[in-house]
């Protein structure tokens, strides 16, 4: 990368910050550490635990980030982003890159981590368990930042979705079974892993589906100036 490319992404990493990421990790360094102090083997409840805990901290804090990365009501200076020759969806990928790959440490380390310490199942499922729902958070983040052109809006909506699917979504499905494909914190054993993955492939395809728009949104001057 050459020194001018260098300074940009410095920028960048002083503009998104990394105190989500590190709020991340240190969330699950304290679940990690009080689960050692445990003792005897872990029961089957307390494996559960140790098994949703990355997919439930990780994606939650990465999509909190993601909507705050550029909201045209609340970036300081907008006028002078319009001006310059990178376009605002470049801008905003470039930030989004620096901000996933920040999240995506702390998960896959978290995820080695529990696994090294209780191997609790295969670690493409932990992979799995994770990615798909912090894209598919992250997506709905985006997307309503930009719709609402703040960042508090699509921080609000992911944070219900989150809360709704980890806490009322397995109740949601005995009162409405056609709700699986969208049930963020659908559990493998609930329909069998075929059911499973499809439902992980159709959360990531409502994530990304759900960027694309909001990159639209960032590529309408007009819109993101207020006058239409």
């Amino acid at each position: 990368m050459n020194p001018s490319g260098l300074s940009l992404q410095r920028i960048h990493f002083k503009l998104v910050g990394w105190w989500p990421a590190a709020v991340s990790a240190g969330i699950l360094a304290v679940f990690f550490a009080l689960e050692l102090r445990l003792p005897g083997p872990a029961g089957a409840v307390e494996t559960m635990y140790i098994r949703r805990a990355v997919e439930t901290i990780a994606p939650l804090l990465f999509a909190i980030q993601a909507a705050f990365l550029f909201g045209p009501d609340n970036e300081p200076a907008f006028e002078v982003l319009l001006a310059c020759p990178v376009t605002l969806p470049r801008l905003y990928r470039q930030r989004l890159v620096l901000v996933a790959g920040m999240h995506l440490v702390v998960a896959i380390a978290a995820t080695l981590l529990f696994a090294a310490a209780w191997g609790v199942e295969y670690l493409a499922l932990s992979f799995v368990r994770w990615l798909a729902a912090g894209i598919a958070l992250a997506g709905v983040a985006i997307f309503t930042a930009q719709l609402t052109r703040q960042g508090v809006f699509g921080t609000l909506l992911a944070t219900l979705l989150w809360a709704a699917s980890l806490y009322g979504g397995d109740e949601l499905l005995k009162a409405w079974s056609r709700f699986w494909p969208v049930h963020i914190y659908l559990q493998p054993e609930k329909f069998g892993p075929v059911i499973y993955l499809l439902n992980r492939q159709i959360l990531s395809a409502i994530g990304v589906g759900l960027f694309l728009l909001a990159m639209k949104f960032l590529g309408d001057e007009d819109r993101l100036l207020g006058t239409r």
